[in-house]
C-alpha cells in the first residue's frame, strides 16, 4: 500500500513537472513573438511607417495580456506610447502612459519605468504653448526620477534621452522671459551636454539627431547663432558617410542660422547639401526596403518550398497507409475464401450423410426416423437451432450414421430460410394471408377472417408478390413452401 501510494505521488509530480515546462514553454515563445513584434514596429517607426508600427504593437499588447505577460505588456505599451507622441495624439499617449506606470511601479520593472517617465516628461514638455499650459515642474519631476533610474539600471541611452528632456524642459522654463534666467540657461546647457555626450560616446544614431534638435534651440535661445554654426560644422566632420539622416538635419539647421546670421550665400549652399544627403537618405531607404522585400520574398519562396515538401511527405505517407491498408484487406479476403471453401467442403460432408441418411430413410417407409423427421419439417419454424440439433440427437440416438454436424445443418438451413424471409421484409399480417392462401381461402374470405375490406386484402397480395418477386398465387406458394412458410 505503501509503495502504492508513493507510485501514485511520483506519477502526480512527473506530470505537473511536465505541465509546468510545457506552460514555460509556451511562454517563452510567446515572450519571444512579443519582442520579435515590438521590433517590428520600431523598425516601422524609424520608416515613418506609423500605421503598421501601432498594428504590430497592439498585435503585441493583445498576446501579453492574453498570457499574463506584464513586462511584455509594459514593453508593448511603451512602444504605442511613443507612436502616439510622434504621431501628436498626445491624449491616447498619456492614457497609456499611466497604464504602463502603473504595472512597472507594482512589477518593479524599473528600466521599463525610466522610458515611460521620460515619455511621460516629453508630454509636460510639449504641453507647454503658453505660460497658462506651462507643465514643466511636473516634467522635470519625472525626468529626473527616470534618470535616477537609468543610472540604476545602467541604461545609457535612458540616461541620455532623459538628460535631453531634462535641457528641453528647462530651456521651455526661459521661454516667455523677456530676459532669460542664466542658471537656468546654463543648467539646460549642462544636461545637454551630458546627454550629447553619452550619444557620441555610445554611437547611438538617433540621440544624436535628437541631441542636434535640442542644441540647437539651446543656442538660439541664448543668441549665439555663430557658436551653433560651429558647434554643427564641427559635429558634420565627426559624421559617418552613410549618416545622410543626421547630416541632412545639421543642414537644415545651418540654413536657418546662416539665415540669421545674414550670410545667405552659406545658407543656399547649406540648403543643397540639406537636399543631397536627404536624396541620399531617401535612395538609401529604398536600398534598404527592397533588401527587404528580397529576403522576405527568399524566405516565402523557401517556407513555400518546405509547406511543399511536407505535404509530398503528407502524401507519400498517405499512400504507404493505403498500400498497406489494401495488402490487409487482400489478405482478409483470401483467408475469409479460404475459410469459406473449408465451411463448404465441411458442408457438403454433412449433405452427403443427411443424403445417405434420407436414402436409407426412403428405402424403408415405416423407417420411424422418416415420420421422426416429417414432425420435425412441421415443429421446426417454432423452435430454436439448439432444439433442432437436441431432436436430431433424440431421433438418432440408436444411429450411428447421422452426426451432430447433421443439426447443425439443418438449423443452418432453418436460419438462411429464416434470413431470407427478413430480408424480404414480409410483415406478420402477410404472412397470415400468404398461410391463408394456402388453405385455398379466397380473398374475400380472407377479409371476412382477418376483419379487412377485401380492397386491403388484394393490396397485401400484390405488395407480397413483390416483395418475393412472384408473378401469381400459384408461385407465391411454392416459394412460400420453399421457405418453410407454409408446408
Amino acid at each position: 500500500m505503501k509503495n502504492t501510494v508513493s507510485a501514485i505521488i511520483l506519477v502526480l509530480a512527473a506530470s505537473f513537472m511536465a505541465a509546468c515546462t510545457h506552460r514555460g514553454e509556451e511562454k517563452t515563445g510567446s515572450e519571444a513573438h512579443i519582442t520579435q513584434l515590438i521590433s517590428e514596429a520600431s523598425a516601422e517607426v524609424e520608416s515613418q511607417r506609423f500605421d503598421s508600427a501601432m498594428v504590430k504593437a497592439i498585435q503585441a499588447l493583445d498576446l501579453a495580456e492574453k498570457k499574463g505577460l506584464p513586462l511584455q505588456k509594459v514593453k508593448a505599451l511603451e512602444c504605442i506610447v511613443g507612436i502616439d507622441i510622434m504621431t501628436s495624439r498626445d491624449s491616447a499617449a498619456w492614457e497609456k502612459a499611466l497604464q504602463a506606470e502603473e504595472i512597472a511601479r507594482k512589477e518593479g520593472f524599473k528600466d521599463d519605468l525610466s522610458g515611460i517617465l521620460i515619455s511621460k516628461a516629453k508630454l509636460c514638455s510639449y504641453a507647454e504653448i503658453s505660460p497658462e499650459t506651462s507643465r514643466n515642474d511636473e516634467g522635470l519631476e519625472y525626468a529626473q526620477e527616470a534618470l535616477t533610474l537609468a543610472e540604476e539600471a545602467q541604461s545609457m541611452e535612458k540616461q541620455a534621452e532623459a538628460c535631453y528632456v531634462i535641457g528641453s524642459l528647462y530651456i521651455n522654463k526661459n521661454r516667455w522671459n523677456d530676459q532669460i534666467d542664466t542658471a537656468i540657461y546654463n543648467t539646460a546647457g549642462r544636461y545637454l551636454a551630458k546627454g550629447q555626450a553619452i550619444a557620441d560616446t555610445y554611437d547611438i544614431p538617433r540621440l544624436k539627431r535628437n541631441g542636434i534638435m535640442f542644441r540647437s534651440r539651446w543656442f538660439q535661445q541664448g543668441d549665439r547663432n555663430a557658436e551653433a554654426v560651429q558647434y554643427f560644422s564641427q559635429v558634420l566632420t565627426t559624421l559617418k558617410d552613410s549618416d545622410h539622416l543626421t547630416a541632412s538635419s545639421l543642414y537644415d539647421r545651418l540654413v536657418r542660422l546662416y539665415t540669421r546670421l545674414g550670410e545667405n550665400e552659406k545658407a543656399l549652399e547649406c540648403h543643397d547639401m540639406y537636399v543631397r544627403h536627404q536624396q541620399q537618405y531617401m535612395a538609401q531607404k529604398n536600398d534598404e526596403i527592397l533588401q527587404e522585400m528580397e529576403t522576405k520574398f527568399e524566405v516565402e519562396k523557401k517556407e513555400k518550398a518546405l509547406v511543399i515538401g511536407r505535404y509530398r511527405t503528407a502524401l507519400l505517407i498517405l499512400a504507404v497507409i493505403l498500400a498497406l491498408a489494401a495488402l490487409a484487406a487482400t489478405f482478409r479476403k483470401i483467408r475469409a475464401v479460404r475459410h469459406r471453401n473449408a465451411e463448404l467442403a465441411k458442408s457438403n460432408s454433412i449433405k452427403e450423410q443427411i443424403i445417405s441418411f434420407l436414402s436409407n430413410s426412403l428405402r424403408d417407409p415405416e423407417s420411424k426416423y422418416t415420420s421422426a423427421f416429417e414432425a420435425l419439417a412441421a415443429e421446426a419454424p417454432a423452435l430454436t437451432e439448439e432444439q433442432i440439433r437436441e431432436r436430431c440427437r433424440q431421433i438418432t440416438k440408436e444411429s450411428h450414421s447421422l452426426s451432430d454436424d447433421v443439426g447443425k445443418y439443418l438449423s443452418d438451413l432453418l436460419a438462411e430460410k429464416r434470413n431470407k424471409i427478413a430480408e424480404m421484409g414480409l410483415s406478420q399480417r402477410e404472412i397470415e394471408i400468404i398461410q391463408l392462401s394456402a388453405q385455398g381461402l379466397k380473398a374475400s374470405e380472407i377479409a371476412e377472417k382477418l376483419f379487412l375490406s377485401v380492397h386491403t386484402v388484394n393490396t397485401h397480395r400484390q405488395r407480397i408478390y413483390s416483395k418475393m418477386e412472384v408473378r401469381n398465387i400459384s408461385d407465391m406458394l411454392r416459394k412460400s413452401k420453399l421457405l418453410g412458410i407454409i408446408q
